[in-house]
C-alpha cells in the first residue's frame, strides 16, 4: 500500500463509519471528530461536532465515553482517528488538542487529536 493510499484510505475509513451511523435524511453532518484521552486514567472521549453556517464548528452532536458507553461504533471510530494521525494527518487542518476547562482555563489532564472537515470532498 502506497503512502497516498493509506492516507486516502484511513480518512475514506472515518468518513464512511460517520456516514453509516448518520445516514437518516435528519441526521446532521459530523465536520468534526474529536477523541480525547485522560492522561491519569488513560479513560477515552470521542465527540462528533457538526458544522454551523459560516464553516464554524457547530455543537455536540454526541459523546461517547469509555467508563460507559463502550459501543462498537465509538471504539471503531476512536481505531479510525489513530489510524488517521498516524497515516493522513493534515497538518493546518487537523489538530491536537490540549483539554482545558470552559470556565477557569486550568489544564483537564486530557489531550487529544481533532480531525477536521470531514464534510468536505478529498
Amino acid at each position: 500500500m502506497t503512502t497516498d493510499t493509506a492516507r486516502t484510505g484511513t480518512t475514506a475509513r472515518l468518513r464512511a463509519l460517520l456516514a453509516e451511523k448518520f445516514a437518516d435524511a435528519d441526521a446532521p453532518t459530523i465536520s468534526t471528530a474529536l477523541l480525547l484521552l485522560d492522561i491519569r486514567t488513560g479513560d477515552f472521549e470521542l465527540k462528533l461536532f457538526a458544522r454551523i453556517s459560516g464553516g464554524r464548528r457547530g455543537p455536540q452532536v454526541c459523546v461517547w465515553k469509555s467508563g460507559g458507553d463502550r459501543s462498537p461504533f465509538a471504539i471503531d471510530v476512536s481505531e479510525a482517528i489513530q489510524s488517521h494521525r498516524l497515516r493522513a494527518w493534515r497538518p493546518g487542518i487537523d489538530e491536537v488538542v490540549i483539554g482545558r476547562d470552559a470556565t477557569t482555563n486550568y489544564p483537564t489532564g486530557e489531550f487529544g487529536w481533532a480531525v477536521k472537515d470531514l464534510d468536505a470532498e478529498g
